[in-house]
């Protein structure tokens, strides 16, 4: 169920060398409507072409394997939308720059791709995709930069405009910028589709949680020395968007992130993996329709990166080569 691949090439290679080992998967969920609209589809693949032509051609070779128009690359499913992640980013006293993070969904999410991505049109950088084709799920790259996703569950606009896919907005930081300065120009520049929280941290330890809503400017909360972000709004322009939808659960799980780390004591990489272990909230999740299916371990200021295929309590983290 878990794969590593390793993506080298130009953009067609990469997009053909994906459609040679992965399948197309119906989602168990109700899509929306725009996913099948191509029209509009095609008004959302202008916006990636003109923020990074290169995506766009990996996308399209990924879709001409399949005989699919090139605007469906967009939204090719092999899993559906995440439900609940948490992320916690800190600097130790040592300077260090530590980032944990839990990806939370569906326990039968067919695809968990580990990517390690080294291309002419993008920096190099490592991360995890769960099954939207071009898209990453949390990663790091060559620059210590890391950008992780959380879906927020917030009401449902009535007249979306086109925009970036969710799981492309990762993608784009990862090839194009260097730091979290970076990230949040980019991220105001480009018209969200759905309501997702990122996490950024960079080497040299801003953080920054990005809060998006279609048709809304992005709320920045940026921090230094510590950021929590799991799947509610915090910033005052977006709350009211969630309407009445429960956020016990992931306010409980903000603010055992934010007291769990100390910045003077102990091996700060035992710390940050025994907070993405919790259990007490939980952080480390067991339920079937939240299940922990995977964890990362990032220290950016040397790329230090491990992942936990599977719940960190259970599996354990393996360090990997950057």
């Amino acid at each position: 169920m878990y794969r590593f691949l390793q993506l080298i090439g130009s953009p067609s290679e990469i997009g053909r060398y994906l459609a040679s080992v992965l399948q197309r998967v119906a989602s168990p969920f109700r899509s929306s409507a725009w996913e099948h609209d191509l029209a509009f589809l095609a008004e959302c693949a202008a916006i990636i072409r003109h923020t990074h032509s290169a995506l766009w051609d990996e996308l399209a070779a990924f879709a001409d394997a399949f005989d699919a128009p090139a605007e469906r690359s967009l939204f090719l499913r092999a899993a559906a939308l995440p439900q609940a992640c948490s992320a916690v980013a800190w600097q130790h006293s040592s300077g260090q720059i530590f980032v944990g993070r839990n990806y939370d969904f569906y326990i039968n999410m067919p695809t968990r791709d580990l990517l390690s991505t080294s291309s002419s049109y993008g920096y190099q950088h490592i991360g995890m995709n769960g099954g939207l084709v071009g898209g990453r799920y949390d990663g790091i790259n060559q620059h210590g930069l890391f950008v992780g996703l959380h879906k927020v569950m917030a009401d449902r606009q009535e007249h979306l405009q086109p925009g970036v896919p969710f799981h492309l907005l990762p993608r784009l930081a990862l090839d194009l910028c260097t730091n979290t300065a970076e990230v949040i120009s980019l991220f105001r520049q480009l018209p969200q589709l759905s309501s997702f929280n990122y996490t950024v941290a960079d080497r040299h330890g801003h953080f920054a949680r990005l809060e998006c809503y279609p048709g809304q400017p992005i709320g920045v909360l940026e921090a230094d020395g510590l950021l929590a972000t799991t799947n509610h709004f915090d910033h005052p322009d977006l709350v009211r968007l969630q309407g009445r939808r429960q956020r016990d659960d992931s306010k409980a799980r903000e603010a055992f992130l934010c007291t769990a780390i100390s910045h003077e004591q102990g091996d700060p990489w035992l710390q940050t993996a025994q907070a993405m272990s919790d259990h007490q909230v939980p952080v480390c999740c067991h339920k079937e329709f939240s299940s922990t299916l995977w964890s990362g371990l990032y220290e950016l200021t040397q790329q230090r990166v491990a992942y936990s295929f599977g719940a960190p309590c259970q599996v354990g983290y393996r360090e990997l080569e950057f």
